[in-house]
């Protein structure tokens, strides 16, 4: 698991470390060159102090031999080119060099020289082991450096000090969520959380509203099916009871019909309210390019026996090549929802007619029929669940019509309720921009 705390932790410790590393470098370099320049200054004071003509400088004894543990070797010539005078005469020093700063070999050791001419044409020549001014450039360099490995550890404290402080408000919500009971969905005030965490609170409040919308949906889905599913079940009860108490066989097939058209209508309650609970889950569903028309033929055929037990001729009377982009099982259960409630809703001896067609930059599925229709004034009314006219027929549900917007919504259709030349209810569902089957 990958923890936000030990990444910044270790990101910022790797950002501490080469800094000072980076740092250390660049200022034991500027102090190991700086280390230099003070000892090349140094070779340059002598000289111009033995360019008076005092050679018994502090460091050199009579004769010009030099003390021990002093590591600058002096060598002076006359005008005409004859070493006059040199500190260390055991040592083979060069010979008389190019005015300024070199460097030379003396006993297989590095050098480092500086030559000038003098008052009276003379030549003075200081010169100084580099083994020497490197140990002390090192130690001068080393003094420099070593602060930092002090500070790079008060560094890293201050670091993971920052990280857990502005962690904490991470942790406070982390703890109010753990606190919160599973059914609390209330918003969580994003002013009160820092401005890089106000993205993820707003999107937690979006899901906590659509969770709250959800668990309302559920509650209202649970209580309508309780209410509705209680008169049929409370009447297959006394059915049965009656089938129990008949006494000849006239009223046991009378019981035993009303038996059978009890569970045909709690069947088809349960289907609607299954239909109604797969349209309300707001399940991802791929839109595809589907026949409309095929989509009429299968809802007729789904509801063929229904038109035929109620004597009701329904039929396709025209199906123009059009493709709606729509899923294509959720189209089949809108028309079929649309059928069915037309069939049900119609007298028997009546009539159901369906027609796809293309208007103008729609493709339109019409549904006629010849039963009842619904008064103008309750139209805006019968997309709610349950709902059903006082004029309505008994054995509906109140379902059909709500399960069809909710469809028809996903598919981005529009429903439309008119009078119908039947003499009843016209259904028009109008899609925009159809495609014409290939």
């Amino acid at each position: 698991m990958k923890s936000l705390r030990a990444q910044l932790l270790v990101l910022l410790t790797t950002a501490v470390l080469l800094s000072a590393l980076v740092q250390g470098a660049f200022v034991f370099s500027t102090a190991m060159r700086e280390a230099g320049a003070v000892f090349d200054y140094h070779l340059q004071q002598l000289a111009l102090s033995l360019s008076s003509g005092d050679l018994g400088l502090p460091g050199f004894g009579p004769q010009g031999h030099a003390r021990e543990g002093v590591d600058y070797v002096v060598q002076v010539w006359a005008p005409d080119g004859r070493r006059i005078y040199v500190s260390r005469p055991r040592m083979e020093m060069p010979d008389q060099a190019v005015l300024g700063y070199t460097n030379a070999m003396v006993d297989n050791e590095p050098w480092r020289v500086f030559s000038m001419q003098a008052g009276g044409g003379r030549t003075i020549q200081v010169a100084q082991p580099l083994r020497t001014r490197r140990a002390l450039a090192l130690t001068f360099a080393l003094e420099s450096v070593w602060p930092l490995l002090l500070i790079a550890p008060a560094l890293l404290l201050v670091v993971a000090w920052v990280v857990r402080r502005s962690l904490r408000p991470l942790r406070a919500l982390a703890v109010e969520l753990e606190n919160r009971a599973a059914t609390a969905v209330d918003p969580i005030e994003p002013g009160g959380v820092m401005l890089e965490m106000q993205p993820v609170v707003r999107a937690m409040n979006g899901l906590f509203a659509r969770t709250r919308q959800a668990f309302d949906a559920q509650q209202a889905f649970v209580a309508d099916a309780a209410h509705e599913l209680r008169s049929p079940l409370a009447a297959l009860k006394v059915q049965v009871q009656m089938l129990g108490r008949a006494h000849d066989d006239a009223t046991r097939r009378v019981a035993q019909q009303r038996l059978d058209a009890g569970f045909d209508r709690a069947t088809h309650l349960v289907e609607q309210l299954l239909a109604l609970a797969r349209a309300d889950s707001g399940a991802p569903e791929d839109l595809q390019p589907t026949e409309l028309a095929q989509a009429a033929r299968l809802a007729l055929s789904d509801t063929l026996e229904l038109a035929q037990s109620r004597r009701v001729d329904a039929g396709l009377e025209q199906a123009d090549a059009l493709r709606v982009l729509a899923p294509p099982q959720g189209l089949r259960m809108m028309v079929r929802n649309l059928v069915d409630n037309a069939v049900r809703y119609t007298p028997a001896g009546g009539r159901v007619d369906l027609r796809v067609y293309r208007d103008g930059d729609d493709a339109l599925l019409e549904v006629d029929d010849s039963g009842p229709g619904i008064p103008a004034d309750e139209r805006a009314r019968v997309f709610d669940r349950f709902y059903r006219g006082e004029e309505a027929p008994s054995g509906g549900s109140g379902l059909g019509l709500a399960i069809a917007a909710r469809v028809a919504a996903r598919c981005g259709a529009r429903i439309e309720l008119l009078d119908s030349p039947l003499g009843g209810l016209r259904v028009r569902v109008r899609f925009a921009r159809p495609d014409a089957a290939g």
